[in-house]
């Protein structure tokens, strides 16, 4: 007997509508979020490296994400103003969590205005490399928007396991979302781990974005559950 296999390309568009679901539902905390997420901009000026940040769809993925799957320790490369790492939080204080996350930048010592419950530890002027060497614990979230090296892997091995989230920010093209991928894929704590492309253009524009989205996810199978309703 053969077995039903679900692609990753069919797979991908459920997740997102179930995810995202409660959009509508939760319209005033996509609107406070987005008025923060915009007064974060003010940060630039303060930036040695002023670079690009996510989009308010890709920020919203975040945040629906972390409420839905209930991360309460999450960590991130890649801070810069903050956008990223605000929707976690944000999302983390609306659940209620006792939240915490460690984020670095390489190139930055922004210090992001954040006064929320959710503990938030900056590692400014750090590298990606420099953090995780000094992480203890699992995280049950893990958010790279930065290029992940060898060395990483062997640090980052350490402080998730099989049933860590990750998320992969520019993941399209040959961008370094889709390299950290290749890489992520040698760790066998992440063999069991099913791909989840962004949310579409399509999808999001359904819940009325005019921005896209270049967030991925690998999902641990053991997540995934089928429901009779």
């Amino acid at each position: 007997m053969r077995p039903f296999n679900l692609s990753v390309k069919n797979f991908s568009p459920v997740f997102w509508h179930t995810v995202l679901t409660s959009t509508d539902e939760r319209r005033n905390e996509l609107e406070q979020l987005s008025a923060e997420l915009a007064q974060l901009e003010s940060l630039r000026a303060g930036a040695d490296y002023n670079t690009g940040s996510i989009t308010l769809a890709a920020a919203w993925t975040l945040y629906a994400t972390t409420r839905y799957f209930g991360f309460q320790r999450a960590l991130e490369v890649g801070t810069f103003i903050g956008k990223s790492t605000w929707s976690m939080a944000r999302a983390m204080d609306r659940e209620g969590a006792n939240g915490e996350i460690a984020t670095c930048d390489a190139s930055n010592d922004i210090q992001l205005p954040w006064n929320g419950r959710t503990r938030l530890t900056q590692y400014k002027r750090k590298t990606s490399t420099q953090m995780l060497a000094s992480l203890n614990g699992l995280f049950d979230f893990c958010f790279l928007d930065g290029r992940v090296t060898d060395e990483d892997l062997l640090l980052l091995d350490k402080v998730i396991d099989q049933n860590t989230v990750i998320a992969l920010d520019d993941f399209e093209g040959m961008e370094k979302g889709v390299a950290n991928l290749f890489k992520l894929r040698t760790m066998p704590k992440l063999g069991n781990h099913f791909l989840i492309y962004p949310a579409s253009v399509e999808q999001l524009g359904k819940l009325g974005f005019s921005s896209d989205s270049t967030v991925a996810f690998l999902l641990p199978a053991n997540r995934i559950a089928l429901s009779n309703q």
